[in-house]
């Protein structure tokens, strides 16, 4: 049998009282154009396009099987064409907010790990004060600068046991210090 000579309204009487496979095959092989361009123009992606075409293929299997009241198919397939594109549009731009509020909430818990780091640095700066002048100099030089005890010791014409003194006091003040303003030594 030639399915090709015959009407849209007859292979759908086919489709659904014989479960004519062919008969439906015909009928989506004769609205994939419209199937496709539509999706094309809201989509915008020939990819997603054919990804939603497939996906139709079987909504509109169970559909057209089981209504009797579609009487202008292409019409019928058009808009479920396009309800069907505006759909994965409304679910991308979901997808689009959602990333976007993703995005926001690692940007502000990054300001937080600013602000508790310049809270921290603030803290140390002040706990430095309250060091004396050679505890001061010998931690800035030690830990900020990254020398060594020995270079220390000559810059600062000290010895190292000095040096190494002053550290360890340095060190034990900022740290209570550190813990008395809340940052736990962090």
């Amino acid at each position: 049998m030639n399915y090709r000579n015959i009407a849209d309204d007859e292979l759908l009487k086919r489709f659904r009282q014989y479960n004519d496979k062919m008969a439906f095959g015909i009928l989506l092989k004769r609205y994939l154009p419209l199937l496709l361009g539509t999706c094309k123009r809201y989509l915008k992606s020939p990819e997603d396009a054919e990804d939603l075409v497939m996906e139709l293929y079987e909504k509109c299997a169970d559909i057209l099987k089981s209504s009797s009241e579609i009487e202008f198919l292409k019409t019928y397939l058009f808009v479920v064409a396009k309800n069907a594109a505006l759909g994965k549009l409304r679910s991308k731009k979901i997808l689009i907010e959602y990333q976007d509020i993703v995005k926001l909430e690692v940007e502000e818990e990054k300001n937080n790990q600013l602000i508790l780091k310049n809270k921290k640095e603030l803290d140390l700066l002040n706990g430095m004060k309250l060091l004396t002048q050679e505890q001061r100099l010998c931690v800035e030089h030690f830990y900020f600068k990254k020398m060594r005890y020995k270079q220390v010791a000559e810059v600062l014409g000290m010895d190292v046991k000095q040096v190494k003194t002053h550290l360890q006091n340095g060190k034990r003040m900022l740290k209570n210090y550190l813990l008395k303003s809340g940052n736990h030594g962090k």
